[in-house]
Protein backbone atom coordinates (compact mmCIF):
# COMPACT_ATOMS: atom_id res chain seq x y z
CA UNK A 1 0.00 0.00 0.00
CA UNK A 2 1.53 3.60 -0.90
CA UNK A 3 -0.53 5.50 1.55
CA UNK A 4 1.39 9.13 2.43
CA UNK A 5 0.67 12.33 2.18
CA UNK A 6 -0.78 14.09 -0.50
CA UNK A 7 1.98 15.10 -3.20
CA UNK A 8 0.42 18.66 -3.22
CA UNK A 9 -2.98 20.38 -2.45
CA UNK A 10 -4.89 20.01 -5.45
CA UNK A 11 -8.58 20.45 -6.16
CA UNK A 12 -9.31 16.94 -4.55
CA UNK A 13 -7.40 17.27 -1.67
CA UNK A 14 -9.21 20.77 -0.73
CA UNK A 15 -12.61 18.98 -1.88
CA UNK A 16 -11.61 15.96 0.35
CA UNK A 17 -10.56 18.31 3.32
CA UNK A 18 -13.39 20.94 2.97
CA UNK A 19 -15.70 17.63 3.92
CA UNK A 20 -14.15 17.49 7.14
CA UNK A 21 -13.68 21.20 7.80
CA UNK A 22 -13.96 24.66 6.87
CA UNK A 23 -10.11 25.36 8.11
CA UNK A 24 -7.64 24.99 5.24
CA UNK A 25 -5.32 22.16 5.01
CA UNK A 26 -1.23 23.23 5.51
CA UNK A 27 1.56 20.75 5.14
CA UNK A 28 3.67 20.68 8.87
CA UNK A 29 6.57 19.43 9.03
CA UNK A 30 7.11 16.24 11.22
CA UNK A 31 9.82 16.27 13.89
CA UNK A 32 9.43 13.48 16.19
CA UNK A 33 10.37 14.47 19.82
CA UNK A 34 12.80 12.25 21.92
CA UNK A 35 10.74 9.80 23.81
CA UNK A 36 7.77 10.12 21.61
CA UNK A 37 5.38 7.24 21.01
CA UNK A 38 4.11 6.34 17.63
CA UNK A 39 0.16 6.57 17.20
CA UNK A 40 0.05 8.56 20.60
CA UNK A 41 0.16 11.98 19.08
CA UNK A 42 -2.56 13.61 21.78
CA UNK A 43 0.22 12.64 24.48
CA UNK A 44 3.17 13.81 22.63
CA UNK A 45 1.62 16.82 21.61
CA UNK A 46 0.26 18.01 24.92
CA UNK A 47 3.64 16.84 26.41
CA UNK A 48 5.63 18.82 24.23
CA UNK A 49 3.56 22.04 25.00
CA UNK A 50 3.77 21.23 28.68
CA UNK A 51 8.00 21.28 28.90
CA UNK A 52 7.99 23.83 26.20
CA UNK A 53 5.19 26.18 25.92
CA UNK A 54 2.50 26.36 22.96
CA UNK A 55 -0.46 23.75 22.87
CA UNK A 56 -1.60 21.10 21.02
CA UNK A 57 -3.85 21.98 18.11
CA UNK A 58 -6.53 19.00 16.75
CA UNK A 59 -7.41 17.97 13.33
CA UNK A 60 -6.90 15.33 11.11
CA UNK A 61 -3.95 14.06 9.78
CA UNK A 62 -4.39 13.58 5.56
CA UNK A 63 -3.14 10.84 3.46
CA UNK A 64 -3.92 9.76 0.11
CA UNK A 65 -2.89 6.59 -1.91
CA UNK A 66 -3.28 8.39 -5.88
CA UNK A 67 -6.01 7.06 -7.84
CA UNK A 68 -7.51 4.79 -4.71
CA UNK A 69 -8.93 6.88 -1.54
CA UNK A 70 -8.20 9.89 0.62
CA UNK A 71 -8.10 9.20 4.08
CA UNK A 72 -8.10 11.64 7.60
CA UNK A 73 -7.05 10.30 10.51
CA UNK A 74 -7.96 12.26 13.89
CA UNK A 75 -4.40 13.52 14.55
CA UNK A 76 -2.19 16.41 17.19
CA UNK A 77 0.60 18.32 16.43
CA UNK A 78 2.39 20.91 18.40
CA UNK A 79 1.67 24.85 18.06
CA UNK A 80 5.05 25.68 19.44
CA UNK A 81 5.28 29.72 21.28
CA UNK A 82 7.16 31.27 18.33
CA UNK A 83 3.58 30.25 16.30
CA UNK A 84 4.57 27.10 13.94
CA UNK A 85 2.96 23.81 13.87
CA UNK A 86 5.35 20.91 14.34
CA UNK A 87 4.29 17.43 14.40
CA UNK A 88 6.31 15.80 17.03
CA UNK A 89 4.82 12.37 16.53
CA UNK A 90 6.92 9.37 14.79
CA UNK A 91 4.92 8.56 11.68
CA UNK A 92 4.74 5.65 9.79
CA UNK A 93 7.69 5.63 6.46
CA UNK A 94 9.13 8.75 8.29
CA UNK A 95 7.56 11.47 6.22
CA UNK A 96 9.29 14.91 6.29
CA UNK A 97 5.77 16.59 6.37
CA UNK A 98 2.20 15.74 6.41
CA UNK A 99 -0.67 17.34 5.46
CA UNK A 100 -2.84 18.58 8.76
CA UNK A 101 -6.36 19.60 8.99
CA UNK A 102 -7.32 22.04 11.73
CA UNK A 103 -10.59 21.20 13.06
CA UNK A 104 -11.70 22.84 16.17
CA UNK A 105 -14.43 20.97 16.31
CA UNK A 106 -12.79 17.30 16.57
CA UNK A 107 -10.62 18.03 20.09
CA UNK A 108 -8.91 15.04 21.87
CA UNK A 109 -12.02 13.05 24.50
CA UNK A 110 -10.13 10.20 25.53
CA UNK A 111 -13.56 9.19 25.71
CA UNK A 112 -14.98 8.84 22.17
CA UNK A 113 -13.32 7.27 19.29
CA UNK A 114 -12.88 8.99 15.76
CA UNK A 115 -12.88 6.70 12.98
CA UNK A 116 -10.91 7.62 10.07
CA UNK A 117 -12.71 8.99 7.02
CA UNK A 118 -12.09 7.45 4.04
CA UNK A 119 -13.40 9.31 0.19
CA UNK A 120 -12.60 7.21 -3.05
CA UNK A 121 -9.72 9.06 -5.32
CA UNK A 122 -11.64 8.84 -8.67
CA UNK A 123 -14.75 6.25 -9.71
CA UNK A 124 -12.90 2.99 -8.92
CA UNK A 125 -15.54 0.40 -8.06
CA UNK A 126 -13.29 -2.07 -6.00
CA UNK A 127 -12.06 1.55 -4.15
CA UNK A 128 -15.90 2.07 -3.26
CA UNK A 129 -16.13 -1.54 -1.82
CA UNK A 130 -12.78 -1.52 0.01
CA UNK A 131 -14.02 1.69 2.11
CA UNK A 132 -17.59 0.10 2.08
CA UNK A 133 -15.87 -3.20 3.74
CA UNK A 134 -13.87 -0.67 5.94
CA UNK A 135 -16.83 0.58 7.33
CA UNK A 136 -18.50 -2.40 7.60
CA UNK A 137 -15.58 -3.59 9.88
CA UNK A 138 -16.00 -0.35 11.55
CA UNK A 139 -19.69 -1.44 12.82
CA UNK A 140 -18.59 -4.11 13.76
CA UNK A 141 -15.08 -3.98 15.57
CA UNK A 142 -16.00 -0.25 17.30
CA UNK A 143 -18.09 -1.58 20.03
CA UNK A 144 -15.19 -3.40 21.55
CA UNK A 145 -13.89 -0.02 21.57
CA UNK A 146 -12.73 1.26 25.54
CA UNK A 147 -10.90 4.39 26.43
CA UNK A 148 -7.21 3.56 26.91
CA UNK A 149 -7.18 0.37 25.18
CA UNK A 150 -4.19 -0.23 24.01
CA UNK A 151 -4.80 -3.94 22.41
CA UNK A 152 -7.51 -5.55 20.27
CA UNK A 153 -9.79 -7.02 22.72
CA UNK A 154 -11.22 -11.19 21.63
CA UNK A 155 -14.36 -10.56 18.99
CA UNK A 156 -16.90 -13.11 20.21
CA UNK A 157 -17.24 -15.95 18.15
CA UNK A 158 -21.09 -14.63 15.86
CA UNK A 159 -18.40 -11.34 15.95
CA UNK A 160 -15.64 -13.21 14.35
CA UNK A 161 -17.82 -15.10 12.01
CA UNK A 162 -19.17 -11.91 10.41
CA UNK A 163 -15.37 -10.24 10.23
CA UNK A 164 -13.62 -13.27 8.34
CA UNK A 165 -15.40 -12.80 5.12
CA UNK A 166 -14.82 -9.19 5.35
CA UNK A 167 -11.22 -8.89 5.87
CA UNK A 168 -10.99 -12.21 3.55
CA UNK A 169 -12.39 -9.80 0.54
CA UNK A 170 -10.31 -6.72 2.07
CA UNK A 171 -6.78 -8.73 1.49
CA UNK A 172 -8.60 -9.86 -1.88
CA UNK A 173 -9.09 -5.84 -2.54
CA UNK A 174 -5.56 -5.33 -1.63
CA UNK A 175 -3.55 -7.40 -3.57
CA UNK A 176 -5.72 -6.30 -6.67
CA UNK A 177 -4.48 -2.53 -5.52
CA UNK A 178 -0.85 -3.20 -5.41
Amino acid sequence: MILGPPEQIDSATRAFCATISPEPPLYVRVEPVRGAKPAYCFDNSVAQALRHGGSAVYGWAIWHWPGRWFEAEHHAVWHTPDGDLLDVTPQAGDPSRILFLPDPSAPYDPATFRRNIMAPDGDSAAVREYIALVAARGDITDRYWEPGMDVLPLFSPEDQRRLDPIDARMAELRAAFA
